[in-house]
């Protein structure tokens, strides 16, 4: 079962990068969890497809807000099969405006699974807490 988690986070990133909010919130459960990075202003999770697929449009709008940036959104760069727990690597892209260098914001996330529903997402600054919370390591 737990390859076949890989493939639904890969399935559902499509939909999400194509804007098909139906196509993306099959996989989720009713009750999907979604906790931000710690350090993120609002915190706590958002409970629901509804309130996780609207905390990502509202992050992906603030990110092509920037002055100093614009985004190619989100690409899934690594996923690693963790039995019930899928370890994501999302990367954006930032496209320097005017003479700003190109850099890329990555943030890295911990998806499980119970019984093939997608129930939590856990999102990390960094790598190495996003490896520990998913049981693996470096």
């Amino acid at each position: 079962m737990s390859q076949e988690n890989v493939e639904v986070v890969r399935e559902a990133m499509d939909a999400y990068n194509l804007g098909d909010k139906d196509g993306w919130a099959q996989f989720m459960d009713p009750e999907l969890e979604t906790f931000p990075v710690a350090e993120f202003p609002e915190p706590g999770p958002r409970i629901g497809p509804d309130a996780a697929w609207d905390f990502y449009q509202r992050f992906g709008e603030t990110m092509a807000g920037s002055k100093l940036y614009e985004t190619a959104g989100f690409e899934t760069a690594e996923l690693i099969d963790a039995g019930e727990r899928v370890f994501a690597c999302q990367r954006t892209p930032l496209h320097g405006r005017g003479s700003v260098e190109e850099i890329e914001f990555k943030l890295w996330g911990v998806h499980t699974f119970d019984q093939g529903r997608w129930v939590r997402t856990q999102w990390f600054l960094e790598r190495s807490d996003a490896l520990a919370a998913a049981g693996l390591s470096e």
